[in-house]
């Protein structure tokens, strides 16, 4: 058992003892753990969730001062983190079976101290060490095997029948238990959605090299209407299978089936299984084997579609599929669900200022929690509502997700993405968490985010490594030049910024942010006839996808105004203020309140202009970026040299560094930067 790891986390509870708004939350920012991993930790080793750990170090150590101090009922209350005196009472009265009073009054007794001083002076060792044997033979009784993390990476299934039109069953199956062995909390599972090769082997020294523990990989036989499925359980260190059995069944028994073999497989790994991740493991979404099997076909159509976003007739077969499931059984909860995703694939952010945006995704994800409140992958759309409205309600709904789904990666990722701005430790621990327990298309995109944040936040070798491993990974070399391209920039290497960003524009010139790139590289180098054709191929690619611009205005704007067109720089910079406050108004301030500084800066409303840039100041954000337009941004040029301008622009650097400090000894922490690749 980690005893320093407890030890660790009992001191921090101890050095905020009295702040009552200390947490599960705030443990975990300070441990660089995530919500869910240091819930899952401190169960393994105490048997209590977060919250009951920490109150159990406020409640024993009350305890101590009752029988120790001369405090009053209240100022013990308070000492501890308790807001309420009612409510520690009530807290004290559950834990030790009398009121604190009523145990103050019995243990502080003349006679009874003399009588137990003794075991009162070692009352603090004894607790402490029936906390750490307690629960190890708690779960000695449900493990012979070491209860370090068991990584589970569950390969597509292989279909060895004959019928065509079942081959679909194996990659579902696939699914499906990968879904109820998530819910498992003792378990982080690993899904690789598809593979390159038909050899196992290299099958398995790939799971092996991600990082997996084990392997689990599946061959399906079906023939009229019965099926056999046999699967393997590889152990990846010594590249022994440890487990293989064989399961029949009738096709209409699939949903079972699915079940019995992740309740096995779950048994196998010694892997602890609470009640209600079994119930939730064992529930039958639908009872008509009609909708079932339309709903499966929607999953494989609607895979199809992830995996290739331009095949829009897979979209249309998926949507087709889940109606069809639910005109067989309007309750099947999750077909709503993947009605949900389909609306949220099928939305694009040119729609995002109007009031029904994604409204569509909530009423289909709600319909979905009112036939089944414990599906995660509702919560996770919910979640993934909010976010897109900018709204701190994402955070409830992605937290719900991982509490029914603790492997989850899409609600760790939306956490991540909706942090990205605001909090760049907790951004980074949640995307870090989605990579351990994805490798699809997805992971490359992951990595690129996580090398954002650290580029963001001046950590500029640490952005170049996490953008090499991507590039390892997906071979994809305009994202890795326009990560580059960046990085020269924020370093206010201009040239070598532009130069990288024309080796990305060279595989792809309609990608919109390397073009953007281009036009501010251009603009710092004061070359604005270049600068002027980025900005209209902005403008072009914005239109011909159909997205709104909503940060680029102020921009265009300047170019046109450098270039002697006072008109058209007026129009695009009132674009630019319309769109920041549209934003703002939705919540999402951390750019378009710089964004706002800079426009109205360039039109000499300075009073504005230092308005907003007060309350850039004061944002609880990642600030390294901010820092860096304030140094360099043209238009700002008209106030850069006032007394006012530089005071705030060194408050901004000095939290800036203190943030970007923080979030490299996070990493340092969680040896993010040790090769190879599994590490993360």
């Amino acid at each position: 058992m980690d005893h320093d790891f407890i030890q660790k986390l009992t001191q921090i509870v101890q050095d905020n003892l009295g702040n009552e708004h200390f947490g599960p939350e705030q443990l975990a920012e300070i441990i660089g753990k995530s919500h869910s991993t240091l819930h899952r930790r401190v169960k393994e080793y105490s048997g209590q969730s977060t919250s009951q750990f920490i109150r159990a170090i406020r409640l024993n150590t009350a305890k101590e001062l009752l029988l120790n101090k001369d405090d009053t009922i209240a100022e013990v209350s308070y000492k501890v983190g308790f807001g309420s005196p009612a409510y520690f009472n009530k807290c004290f009265h559950d834990e030790f079976g009398m009121p604190p009073g009523e145990f103050k009054k019995k243990f502080r007794s003349e006679k009874t101290r003399n009588r137990y001083y003794p075991l009162i002076y070692l009352l603090p060792a004894l607790l402490l060490l029936l906390f750490f044997l307690i629960p190890n033979h708690r779960f000695s009784l449900f493990a012979n095997k070491n209860t370090a993390e068991k990584t589970i990476a569950v390969l597509p299934f292989y279909y060895l029948g004959s019928e065509k039109d079942k081959e679909h069953l194996a990659y579902v199956m696939m699914l499906e238990i990968t879904s109820k062995l998530s819910m498992v909390e003792n378990l982080i599972v690993l899904s690789i959605p598809s593979v390159t090769t038909d050899n196992k082997k290299t099958d398995s020294h790939m799971a092996k090299k991600l990082g997996a523990n084990y392997l689990l990989e599946g061959n399906l036989h079906t023939e009229d209407n019965k099926m056999k499925l046999i699967v393997n359980l590889t152990n990846t260190k010594s590249g022994e299978i440890e487990w293989s059995d064989t399961f029949n069944s009738g096709l209409e028994n699939i949903l079972q089936m699915e079940s019995n073999i992740s309740q096995a497989v779950a048994q196998q790994l010694n892997a602890f299984i609470t009640p209600g991740e079994k119930a939730r493991m064992q529930k039958v979404p639908t009872l008509s084997s009609e909708a079932n099997d339309f709903y499966q076909m929607g999953r494989a159509a609607h895979m199809e579609y992830w995996k290739n976003n331009t095949d829009l007739e897979s979209l249309n077969k998926a949507e087709d599929y889940y109606q069809k499931a639910l005109n067989n059984d309007s309750a099947f909860a999750q077909a709503y669900v993947g009605l949900a995703q389909i609306a949220y694939d099928k939305t694009t952010w040119s729609d995002i200022f109007k009031n029904t945006y994604l409204d569509t995704v909530l009423s289909l994800a709600n319909q979905a929690l009112s036939f089944d409140n414990t599906l995660s992958d509702a919560y996770t759309l919910r979640g993934d509502y909010y976010r897109a409205r900018f709204s701190d309600k994402a955070v409830m709904q992605y937290e719900k997700a991982l509490h029914f789904n603790p492997n989850n990666w899409q609600a760790y990722y939306g956490l991540g993405n909706f942090y990205i701005l605001k909090n760049s430790i907790k951004s980074a621990q949640n995307i870090l968490e989605a990579t351990k327990r994805r490798r699809g298309p997805e992971y490359p995109i992951m990595l690129d985010n996580l090398a954002f944040i650290f580029i963001l936040n001046g950590l500029f070798d640490e952005g170049q490594e996490l953008i090499n491993r991507k590039l390892s990974w997906d071979t994809d070399s305009m994202y890795y030049y326009r990560r580059l391209a960046l990085i020269e920039e924020y370093k206010e290497h201009f040239e070598k910024a532009a130069r990288y960003a024309l080796k990305a524009r060279a595989i792809d010139s309609t990608n919109l942010n390397t073009n953007s790139l281009l036009a501010f590289n251009y603009v710092l180098l004061k070359e604005y006839e270049k600068a002027t054709y980025y900005n209209e191929r902005i403008v072009q690619i914005s239109n011909n996808i159909n997205f709104k611009l909503n940060n680029e205005h102020h921009r265009i704007g300047y170019v046109y105004l450098v270039n002697g067109d006072k008109q058209n720089a007026t129009k695009y910079f009132h674009r630019q203020i319309d769109a920041s406050q549209k934003l703002i108004a939705m919540g999402n301030a951390e750019e378009a309140l710089y964004d706002l500084t800079a426009t109205y800066a360039i039109l000499n409303e300075n009073d504005k202009a230092y308005e907003n840039l007060k309350k850039v100041q004061q944002q609880n954000t990642n600030l390294w970026f901010i820092y860096f337009y304030m140094k360099n941004d043209p238009l700002l040029n008209t106030i850069r040299n006032e007394p006012a301008f530089q005071e705030i622009l060194n408050r901004v650097k000095t939290k800036a560094e203190t943030e970007r400090d923080k979030l490299k000894n996070w990493a340092v922490q969680q040896k993010l930067f040790r090769p190879p690749l599994a590490d993360i």
